[in-house]
């Protein structure tokens, strides 16, 4: 879970918090001491605040460190440090407002890799981890910046395209497949996928119906042979 802050990053955390500590504490002594109780500043008196400032800055620094980490993992999945599902849902839950409120379109796009299980037995967990995370940077690449891509569980994915009809939807979703396919992903070879688009419709969705248009949508493409995308 270190990945989650970068080490620089964190290193720039403690520096910054000790010697905002340091400073402080060493400021108000030298008020405290010489304008208050009217005693002469001496090299005690400055080193024990200084002493003090380093120690409470390191515990400061370390959970703001911790209370970042938590944060983290509330909203991303530890594996591929995408959004994972529960995030997700909040973002689904607002673009459904948004379009019953204001008008628009936006789609879903639900998929998993095909024989997945076959990957973990043949060559591990570990080179199955692999294969999530090259999926995943693939997908990013192709993706727009408003789309909302996370990990739904095990080796499915889901991505919110807002904007975006089923038309659109359908031909960003053959085109990540054609990107996955086409991958030699490391130690595993090649390996395919199967897709499900579903559109929303304000007059009938709501967040359960349309994710469940798109996972039987990707239960089809499944069932007609995989490595395909089918629309709800």
């Amino acid at each position: 879970m270190e990945k989650l802050i970068p080490f620089n990053r964190k290193i720039l955390f403690y520096i910054a918090y000790i010697s905002l500590s340091c400073l402080i504490t060493v400021l108000l002594n030298i008020v405290h001491t010489v304008f208050i109780l009217e005693i002469d500043f001496t090299a005690i008196s400055f080193t024990f605040p200084l002493i003090a400032g380093f120690i409470f800055g390191t515990m400061l620094a370390h959970i703001k460190i911790l209370s970042k980490k938590l944060g983290q993992l509330a909203y991303t999945d530890s594996l591929t440090k995408i959004y994972n599902r529960l995030h997700f849902a909040h973002f689904l839950d607002a673009e459904i407002d948004k379009v019953k409120r204001y008008g628009g379109r936006f789609s879903i796009i639900f998929f998993d890799l095909d024989h997945f299980k076959d990957v973990n037995d043949r060559y591990g967990h570990l080179v199955g981890d692999g294969v999530l995370e090259e999926v995943t940077e693939i997908v990013s690449k192709a993706n727009r910046s408003a789309d909302i891509f996370a990990r739904y569980g095990g080796e499915e994915f889901i991505i919110l395209t807002p904007e975006t009809g089923i038309e659109g939807a359908m031909t960003h979703a053959e085109r990540l497949r054609k990107d996955i396919e086409k991958h030699s992903f490391t130690n595993a070879g090649h390996v395919t996928s199967s897709f499900g688009v579903a559109e929303f419709d304000p007059e009938k969705d709501d967040l359960e119906s349309l994710l469940d248009r798109a996972d039987k949508a990707l239960y089809i493409a499944k069932e007609d042979g995989r490595n395909r995308v089918e629309q709800a």
